[in-house]
């Protein structure tokens, strides 16, 4: 124990040194300070607990001594003498914790023991508490409780200053990184699906106590899921949810919601919301695959684009009710506005390759894109030996439409010639507006009669078309076949013009030879 005056100086000159040597270390300060205190001060044992960030419990970050024997692990708000002192700010002293009902200790004190609980006060309030312990026969004396009490608040001070240097570099490093995920996803060449899918990796191993997650994105006026890390994302495709599920499931207003602020509901809370929020499609499903029963916490956090709800990441833990804290809630707000940023990027690329190979007016793939996958066809069947047909078809009588019925009406058949080609035909098919009043169809592993009896159906189909045209829209098709008519791009295309002009001249709808 610390008997004189010049006893307390020397150790708080030792204090003061350790103090400033590990002002920034948090990791290492708090057991040096404990070993400190109980070996120069002559304690029997010294335990520090820090208040976790959610202030739901005091963690034990420190022992020396007999602390060591009963290590204070997390203890719950409310329970044990330490959480009393913090509460009433200010220290307790137990003559024999054996004795006092409220002492929180794991397993039965093997040793009488008197107890000095002191809280540690910080600047922006309670950091954790301190704990001295001594014998029980012996006991604290009065002049050692209150140079303790001084002591704690310098103690207190550095601990807050370690734990917060040690949050703003953790918040430094977080956004470095997330400035380098969103940099490598926004720069990425994914498809949406697998550019989702790597977004929710990615939460899941950024956001502390984060488990699980699933992503739910607006197609139109519903959300589906898009992507899962712990859930059977098979079995949750068909699962359907409208905007009012999500904001019933989010359950703050609708400001928060756009303004992406995440919120936190327990396992308990969250199984009541989701009986009261069935999807309007996949229901069984969810209750499938959902695995709401062992959830402990979920974190949800809204997506939000250009003012309007586009997806909802679900951040979940099925171990632990605590696992998400204030760190956690900070770096998922964080990572959704950088979410809204990869997504609307992704969109955009989207938009432009969409725009790039597709026909404004029909809505077909454009000649651009024909010839890419025209190239990419040939190549497979070189190495594959598998044949293919190209077919170029020709809308006759299109001038006579725009003259007589103005170019609105020629437009309108045109775009009935290629919704009825992209409908009828195969989804490994291409069509494309080839130019002016052109289509072209790639029909993959085909050879010349198949392509002929095939197109031959869907023009003939459109030949008793009626509309604002008048009677019927009649369409010439030439097929050409690889490799029996060439091997290139040029041969093909070549070939199917010739038959294609040879159809419209003896008035039939395919011509495949000649």
């Amino acid at each position: 124990m610390l008997g004189t005056r010049s006893d307390r100086s020397r150790l708080l000159l030792k204090l003061l040194r350790v103090l400033h040597e590990g002002m920034g270390d948090v990791s290492s300060l708090p057991q040096r300070l404990a070993d400190t205190l109980c070996q120069e001060g002559g304690f029997a044992g010294v335990a520090l607990l820090l208040l976790e960030g959610s202030g739901k419990a005091l963690v034990g970050v420190a022992h020396a001594g007999i602390s060591a024997r009963y290590p204070a692990g997390r203890i719950p708000r409310g329970r044990g003498v330490s959480w009393e002192a913090v509460t009433k700010r200010r220290g307790l002293y137990v003559p024999n914790l054996a004795e006092d009902p409220r002492v929180f200790v794991p397993g039965r004190l093997r040793e009488p023991l008197s107890g000095l609980f002191l809280p540690l006060l910080g600047r922006l309030g309670p950091v954790g508490a301190m704990v001295v312990h001594a014998p029980a026969e012996v006991g604290i004396s009065s002049e050692d409780r209150t140079f303790l009490e001084q002591v704690a608040s310098p103690v207190a001070l550095a601990l807050e200053n370690a734990l917060l240097y040690e949050h703003l570099q953790r918040a430094v490093a977080l956004r470095d990184e997330l400035l380098q995920v969103t940099r490598a996803l926004t720069a990425s060449e994914l498809d949406v699906l697998a550019l989702c899918q790597r977004v929710v990796a990615e939460a899941v191993r950024l956001v502390p106590g984060a488990e699980r997650a699933s992503l739910s994105v607006r197609e139109g006026e519903e959300f589906v899921f898009m992507a899962a890390v712990g859930y059977d994302l098979v079995g949750l495709r068909g699962v359907r949810f409208t905007e009012e599920d999500r904001l019933r499931w989010y359950g703050m207003d609708q400001a928060s919601l756009l303004a992406g602020r995440p919120r936190l509901l327990d396992g308990e809370e969250a199984r009541r919301r989701a009986a009261a929020t069935r999807p309007v499609h996949g229901a069984e499903a969810m209750d499938r695959h959902g695995d709401m029963n062992t959830l402990k916490v979920t974190l949800g956090v809204p997506i939000v684009l250009d003012g309007r709800l586009e997806a909802f990441l679900n951040l979940d833990s099925h171990t632990d009710p605590d696992a998400f804290g204030d760190e956690s809630v900070e770096v998922a707000t964080i990572f959704g506005h950088q979410v809204a940023a990869i997504l609307k990027g992704a969109r955009l690329r989207a938009l432009l390759a969409y725009q790039a190979t597709t026909d404004a007016l029909t809505g077909v793939h454009n000649r651009r894109y024909m010839e890419q996958r025209l190239r990419e066809e040939l190549a497979r069947a070189e190495r594959t030996g598998q044949p293919f047909c190209f077919a170029l078809l020709d809308v006759v009588g299109l001038k006579r439409v725009n003259d007589t019925l103005g170019h609105g009406t020629g437009d309108r058949v045109l775009q009935e010639v290629a919704q009825h080609l992209r409908d009828s035909v195969r989804a490994s098919d291409v069509v494309c507006r080839y130019g002016g009043d052109e289509f072209a169809v790639l029909l993959a592993q085909t050879r010349p009669a198949e392509a002929a009896r095939a197109l031959g159906r869907v023009l003939r189909q459109l030949a008793v078309r009626v509309g604002p045209w008048g009677d019927g829209i009649w369409v010439s098709a030439g097929v050409a076949a690889y490799p029996e008519d060439g091997r290139t791009q040029e041969a093909l295309a070549a070939a199917a013009d010739r038959r294609m002009y040879r159809a419209r001249q003896l008035g039939v709808h395919v011509c495949k030879e000649g």
